[in-house]
């Protein structure tokens, strides 16, 4: 009876430590350069650009979500400057289609491309 318990003992062990094994490497972004293709544009109006942990962050008016230019990329980029340029107007985004268990509901995007209705602020790609 008790071999029996240790067996279950076990099997419940291996799968937890292999559930968390595999949600901690489906958390790892991808390595696939992002591009026109599997990024989804997305429209609003600019409310607040500042600087933020993640790099340049942008916050959309009746948007939830944060939207940032990664440190990496930044480059030239200036948030007092963009906001100066961006606060008020309409602007889209380009962002990853990723999903990851560390933010299940995808409430934090990383821009790969800013744009206005006419001109190319931002791009990755």
């Amino acid at each position: 009876m008790k071999k029996q318990a240790n067996k279950r003992g076990l099997a419940a062990l291996l799968l937890v430590a292999t559930l968390i094994l595999v949600l901690l490497i489906s958390g790892i972004p991808s390595i696939s350069k992002a591009n026109k293709k599997n990024c989804l544009p997305t429209s609003g109006v600019v409310q607040e650009i500042k600087n933020g942990s993640p790099g340049i962050v942008i916050h959309l008016k009746n948007d939830p979500k944060i939207y940032y230019i990664s440190k990496k990329a930044t480059g030239h980029l200036s948030s007092d400057q963009l906001d100066q340029q961006l606060r008020g107007k309409t602007i889209q985004l380009f962002t990853a289609q990723d999903w990851s268990p560390l933010d299940p509901f995808s409430s934090m995007k990383q821009i790969h491309r800013l744009q206005t209705a006419d001109t190319v602020i931002f791009s990755e790609f």
